[in-house]
């Protein structure tokens, strides 16, 4: 149960603040902020204990501010792309400075962006990804045989978890289990 403070469910937040009053947040400590919080060995059971205790939306400094959500009714309002603006971050926009604006460059205002939009939605929107669950699951289980195969070896898990997430990708939006 949240804390009494707690805003309700449909609250919205802006800028570390849910209506107007600040989101539960862990006490941070300096220069680490939050990250004693969570259990590198078991993130998903700390981000659990954490929800029990702050309630459904709450924040965490982890390297930097992270907003958590933990409800259905939370996660689909934060997920409502008619409310929130695409951010081209600074590495992007020194790409953009010589590649222009495209995919990941174009501001949500500018045509490419819209563009896009419309080309990438009907192939990754709720529907496609739907449809493509099977295909994602075959890969998902190749790698986690291979994984159980090679159980005890050490690993690069950044470059297994970008292979996996090619290979679902890939295996999802081009019918290829390759």
């Amino acid at each position: 149960m949240p804390p009494a403070d707690q805003p309700p469910a449909s609250a919205t937040a802006t800028n570390g603040k849910v209506k107007g009053r600040p989101i539960p947040q862990p006490t941070p400590r300096r220069l680490i902020g939050n990250l004693l919080e969570i259990d590198p060995a078991n993130t998903v059971k700390s981000v659990e204990r954490v929800t029990r205790i702050y309630g459904e939306i709450f924040q965490m400094k982890l390297f930097e501010m992270m907003i958590f959500v933990s409800s259905q009714e939370l996660a689909h309002a934060v997920s409502d792309e008619t409310k929130f603006d695409k951010v081209v971050h600074l590495p992007l926009m020194e790409v953009r400075d010589f590649a222009g604006d495209g995919l990941f460059t174009a501001h949500t205002h500018e045509p490419n962006w819209t563009l896009a939009h419309r080309i990438l939605i009907p192939a990754f929107g709720p529907l496609a990804i739907k449809k493509m669950q099977g295909m994602m699951l075959d890969a998902i289980t190749q790698m986690l045989m291979y994984w159980e195969h090679h159980a005890g070896e050490p690993f690069e898990a950044a470059d297994q978890f970008t292979r996996l997430t090619f290979a679902s990708g890939n295996a999802g939006s081009t019918d290829d289990r390759t």
